[in-house]
């Protein structure tokens, strides 16, 4: 079984629960003084960082800007040219770096002296309000003496009270009984049991009259303490607040607003460059190359220049020899054999490519360097037979007797049942 409780003193219960109240208090205190100190000091960094990164960027940006930007006379003019686009985001960069240099100021705005002034405040603030909460708590414990006094005197008027009411009950008692002894008469017994009753009214009287005390002085203390948690403690822990989280709402206000401005204005000038970013494109800025550029678009053309004594100027069909062959067959015979052999370097190469592709995909990573190399070898081959081979059709294409001539070529070059690939002059000889 365990014991009862332990009875604590009224007075020793309320001096514990206001120590507690007064060392809560300081430790807010001193958890929001803290809390002061690292957004001054964290203020301080980033306003330190932004500046370096800040001024970094302007830096990288100043660096480019400085540069030839007239690559091309309507590049500028268009935001859809890569150059156009490119100066773009230089130039938000630029402006990104303007807008950490100014968070930079807004972030030391947090540590000036008033961030300062606002902590020296809370001490003091503080301090004040703790020695006013510590008088108002003392005034609650002598009235809690003053209420132990009463409650002992109490309680002593109840047990006097109650050892007189018991002597009154067995003089009655023995009164009663008529158990008096030998020298004891009647009469005296009667008068005693007279005068215990009479010190039993007294002492119930005065036990009236303390309980009384006693329960007003309670109501009264129960009153006072209750205006104290309702109003004093409320009305002295606001004035050590002060206008603190008013100042902290604003310095809160202040962070959020300088990152938000400087991410919007960021944001705003690269969602302008993406839009522009997505119309890029090779063929708009090979137009805009091409009109910058007219030597990529006005081909020189040779004409024929005729000796002093030559009046003629075309392709002539008379024979040179007494066995009748034209002049012009002889020039067709000679273009042809330059086709036919273009045209086999052609059929051949593509063979061989086709060979050195399955091979590349069976050999070791190692060796492919050395097959790629000969494809390119192979392609090269390629390309310049097939611009051969164009080249030697459409001189035939280009003069008045264009249809004979052709003709005579592939006469002359293949059988008639060959297929002739022709390397996009189809519509040509059509």
């Amino acid at each position: 079984m365990q014991p009862p409780p332990r009875k604590v003193k009224e007075t020793q219960e309320a001096k514990v629960a206001f120590a507690e109240q007064v060392a809560r208090l300081q430790s807010k205190h001193q958890q929001e003084s803290e809390l002061l100190e690292e957004i001054r000091s964290f203020s301080k960094q980033r306003a330190a960082i932004e500046k370096e990164y800040g001024q970094a960027l302007h830096r990288l940006a100043t660096q480019y800007l400085k540069k030839d930007w007239h690559r091309g006379r309507g590049d500028s003019a268009d935001a859809r040219s890569v150059f156009a686009v490119w100066r773009s985001v230089i130039e938000a960069t630029e402006q990104s770096g303007l807008s950490r240099l100014s968070a930079a100021e807004g972030y030391r705005s947090l540590t000036a002296e008033a961030l300062k002034s606002l902590r020296v405040a809370k001490e003091q603030r503080t301090k004040k309000g703790l020695e006013q909460l510590q008088r108002v708590q003392g005034e609650l414990v002598d009235a809690l003496r003053e209420l132990n006094k009463v409650k002992k005197r109490y309680c002593q008027l109840e047990h006097i009270a109650d050892v007189a009411r018991e002597k009154a009950a067995d003089a009655q008692a023995k009164s009663k009984k008529n158990d008096h002894g030998l020298f004891h008469f009647r009469t005296s017994l009667q008068k005693l049991c007279v005068k215990l009753n009479a010190r039993l009214t007294e002492c119930d009287q005065q036990l009236t009259e303390s309980r009384n005390e006693y329960l007003l002085t309670l109501a009264a203390i129960n009153s006072h303490h209750g205006h104290y948690h309702a109003t004093d403690l409320p009305a002295l822990m606001k004035v050590i607040d002060g206008d603190l989280y008013d100042q902290l709402r604003q310095q809160f206000t202040v962070l959020c607003r300088t990152e938000i401005d400087t991410c919007q204005s960021t944001q705003t000038a690269f969602c302008r460059i993406r839009e522009d970013s997505t119309q890029v494109s090779r063929e708009h800025d090979l137009k805009l190359f091409l009109q910058d550029n007219p030597a990529f678009t006005k081909g020189s053309v040779f004409h024929f220049q005729a000796a002093p004594n030559d009046k003629v100027s075309s392709l002539v069909h008379r024979s040179s020899s007494q066995e009748g062959v034209s002049c012009l067959d002889k020039e067709a015979r000679k273009w042809a054999t330059k086709a036919a052999k273009d045209y086999k370097i052609i059929t051949h190469g593509e063979r061989v490519l086709q060979t050195l592709e399955r091979r590349r995909k069976l050999v070791p990573e190692d060796e492919g360097a050395g097959v790629e190399q000969k494809m390119e070898e192979v392609k090269e081959s390629l390309r310049k037979a097939k611009v051969q081979l164009e080249l030697q059709t459409t001189v035939c294409l280009k003069e008045p007797c264009q249809q004979n001539i052709t003709e005579r070529v592939l006469c002359f070059s293949f059988p008639p049942c060959f297929h002739i690939p022709c390397y996009g002059l189809e519509g040509k000889l059509k």
